[in-house]
């Protein structure tokens, strides 16, 4: 049996972590992993204080260790499948790969503090939705660099460059993260860093600190450093992880034009705002942010449709709906379905369990995603758009524009386009449905885990 240790009581690795982490040599149980994700009982109202005697927060220079190459990403919809997990081991045994389990979730941050300083710090009752990413430090360490996971301690996370440019953060501040169980847990800033360094999440930590959270849910499997790369992609095929319900992400793919940005980036793009979950999982958004980035309520933006959308999406959408009209395609758009039920802003957050403040933000709270065909593309059916040359028309010119399509989602959502504010329309990746027909390659710059846990903290399991 697997004991989960209270990071408290001791900064020692704990046999969560051994759990958390797997050499493809070694046999390991699902039922011990989900016993080990456990989240620990705790008070709801207490405040955990920063732990004493903290890690540096300078990692050494002559940490900085050559980081796998060969990394490889495997999920499913939603919180990660025991069968899926059971294969991705299987195939790490087989590929000669190393394997560990990582979780995510959206955090609420209620304050930034340097000292007894506040540097941002929400009204009352609301709070900052944080991208978070839990790894164990050894796949830290191997797929970013021993450099990122010598900042990793249970009371030690780090931050991403972005969102801490958006805060006033800097290293050594003190955050106060809304744990799964109500309280208030304090984190140190250990380091910030370049985003692509931790794959593009917000705020990355261990286990330890994600225990202490009560961030329990595995989200994904991370391999990585395998005998070579076709071994393993012959392993995934030969473990049934080839299919339309697992999304595999290798570091030497293209770009997905249909891969959605993550928070961080949707943030410095479109505003950050401040939520309230309320007693009944509804949401409660900031008003002056709402004040600021959308309009009063639904209008116009072109073929008879009205919606609500952010101002700074509202110019890209109605020029994808102009292009549309005048290349004779915009009769496979269902302007009746996008006023029905469709639209853009709908702050929704999907929390992990009742009672629960941690889960997984919707795009729409942006109002970034205009959704329209809701009839004929259902969550998880083969899309309208994708049925018709004229529709697979409409998806490269919304590519064009700067959207990515929900049909080639995980679960293929056909009806959402979503803002990413940039063309989308060149790159050439065979997509399942209405592929693009782009020749822009892949540069050297744009390979690897840079936005591996970008969309950690917003509805995962969808790209």
């Amino acid at each position: 049996m697997c004991a989960v240790v209270w990071p408290l009581l001791s900064e020692r690795r704990s046999r969560t972590v051994q759990f958390w982490v797997v050499r493809s040599r070694t046999t390991i149980g699902l039922t011990a992993l989900l016993v080990c994700a456990l989240a620990l009982p705790v008070a709801a109202a207490a405040i955990i204080d920063p732990i004493e005697g903290p890690a540096d927060s300078q990692a050494p220079a002559d940490r900085i260790t050559p980081v796998a190459t060969d990394v490889v990403s495997i999920y499913n919809s939603g919180e990660l499948r025991a069968d899926v997990a059971a294969s991705a081991e299987a195939a790490a045994r087989q590929a000669g790969a190393t394997i560990a389990f990582g979780r995510s979730a959206s955090v609420g941050m209620v304050g930034v503090y340097r000292g007894s300083t506040p540097i941002q710090v929400p009204a009352a009752g609301f709070a900052y939705p944080m991208g978070t990413t839990v790894l164990p430090p050894e796949a830290v360490g191997n797929t970013m660099g021993l450099d990122v996971s010598a900042n990793l301690a249970p009371d030690a996370l780090v931050m991403g460059q972005t969102t801490a440019g958006l805060r006033g953060a800097k290293a050594g501040d003190v955050v106060r993260l809304v744990a799964g169980w109500g309280g208030i847990v304090w984190f140190r800033v250990a380091a910030v860093l370049p985003d692509a360094r931790i794959g593009g999440t917000e705020l990355l930590m261990s286990t330890q600190g994600g225990d202490r959270l009560g961030i329990s849910s595995t989200r994904q499997a991370l391999l990585w450093n395998p005998t070579s790369r076709a071994a393993m992609n012959t392993a995934m095929a030969n473990n049934g992880l080839v299919t339309t319900s697992v999304r595999i992400r290798r570091s030497w793919d293209p770009p997905d034009p249909d891969d959605t940005i993550g928070m961080a980036r949707t943030k410095a793009l479109l505003g950050e705002f401040t939520y309230r979950v309320n007693s009944n999982g509804s949401v409660t958004q900031e008003a002056a942010w709402q004040a600021a980035n959308l309009p009063g309520g639904r209008r116009a933006i072109g073929l008879g449709i009205n919606a609500r959308c952010h101002l700074g999406v509202e110019p890209a959408l109605k020029a994808a709906l102009a292009e549309a009209a005048a290349r004779g395609v915009s009769w496979t758009i269902n302007v009746g379905d996008a006023n029905l039920a469709g639209g853009c802003h709908y702050p929704r957050f999907n929390r992990l369990t009742p009672d629960s403040t941690l889960g997984f933000l919707s795009r729409h709270s942006w109002g970034m995603a205009l959704d329209t065909n809701t009839r004929g593309s259902c969550q998880g059916c083969i899309p309208d758009f994708s049925k018709t040359t004229a529709g697979c028309t409409v998806v490269q010119i919304f590519r064009k524009h700067g959207f990515a399509w929900g049909g080639n989602f995980l679960t293929p959502d056909g009806m959402h386009f979503e803002y990413v504010g940039e063309r989308r329309d060149l790159l050439p990746y065979p997509s399942r449905f209405c592929a693009n027909n782009g020749a822009v390659a892949l540069t050297a710059a744009e390979a690897g885990i840079g936005n591996f846990f970008a969309n950690d903290g917003l509805t995962v399991g969808e790209q």
